[in-house]
């Protein structure tokens, strides 16, 4: 739950291409089966059947599971993109709200649409300037250059242009940079204000004496 009470949007159940990848689900001109279960604090809150068809003219996932009490079963497209290094391509969901592509769904009402067919935050959005920016946003930011640095896709470059993930990682290490010296700043302009308190203190003894 969010600072404002407002469910945000790493609260809500997801599923992702990744998730599918890692289970083996998209695989090229076959139809698989398995299930996703979410886990909070040590137990399954939720498990979902999904079936990939990439064997037809139209790729789909097919969703089932129950939900309120009642079974929920229906489909919805996957759209295949071939990747620009000629190895292979990528999957996509189309949001069968918007009919975006996306990689990435999120639970809401009963059904997985992409996070633009509903409205809701980020955790990040709903705090405070002061919980937004400073060592909160620093170590968000370095958690961000781990999970780049721990992604199993982490070509920088190819035929010596940089490649997507390249180009993250370049970003975060300026962003890192940058936060770093806005941090040292900071912490000597304290260190200044501190002096120039405690000088003040010390001229105001000696008046006194």
């Amino acid at each position: 739950m969010s600072f404002t009470g407002i469910t945000t949007i790493e609260e809500l159940l997801a599923v992702s291409i990744t998730d599918l990848k890692r289970l083996g689900l998209l695989v090229p001109g076959a139809v698989r089966g398995g299930s996703l279960t979410w886990n909070r604090r040590g137990r399954t809150v939720a498990s979902v059947s999904v079936i990939t068809d990439t064997a037809g003219e139209i790729p789909t996932i097919r969703f089932q599971y129950t939900c309120n009490g009642s079974p929920v079963d229906y489909s919805t497209p996957l759209r295949f993109s071939p990747s620009n290094l000629n190895r292979g391509g990528f999957y996509y969901f189309v949001c069968p709200v918007t009919g975006r592509y996306c990689r990435k769904m999120y639970l809401v009402s009963g059904r997985f649409v992409s996070r633009f067919a509903f409205r809701a935050l980020y955790d990040k959005q709903t705090r405070s300037r002061s919980q937004r920016t400073g060592l909160y946003e620093f170590l968000t930011t370095i958690e961000a250059a781990q999970n780049a640095i721990n992604s199993k896709y982490r070509k920088s470059t190819y035929r010596g242009n940089l490649t997507p993930y390249g180009r993250k990682c370049e970003k975060i290490a300026a962003r890192v940079k940058k936060l770093s010296a806005e941090m040292e700043a900071q912490a000597a302009a304290d260190e200044k204000r501190r002096g120039a308190s405690t000088e003040t203190i010390a001229d105001f003894g000696a008046f006194l004496e």
